[in-house]
């Protein structure tokens, strides 16, 4: 792409200031070519499989949580 600051970055829409050689917000710059490539760039981000248990856990901790929760409100308030 050809932009040239000032405008807004082709990225993510954010303004990008007069002279700035790169987006503020998300890193974007010439050299990348302005493109959504630069976000991401050497993060090694894990695939969304990758995500499964950990899921699980969170919805298991909830559950643990609220249940904690309801017998301080029986212990505390109920009681």
């Amino acid at each position: 792409m050809s932009f040239q600051p000032p405008g807004y970055c082709p990225n993510c829409g954010e303004y990008v200031d007069k002279g700035a050689v790169a987006c503020d917000s998300c890193g974007s710059c010439s050299e990348t070519g302005w493109n959504e490539d630069s976000l991401y760039d050497g993060l090694e981000l894990p695939e969304e499989e990758s995500l499964g248990p950990r899921r699980e856990n969170r919805v298991l901790g909830t559950i643990v949580t609220l249940g904690l929760l309801a017998l301080l409100v029986y212990v505390f308030v109920l009681r």
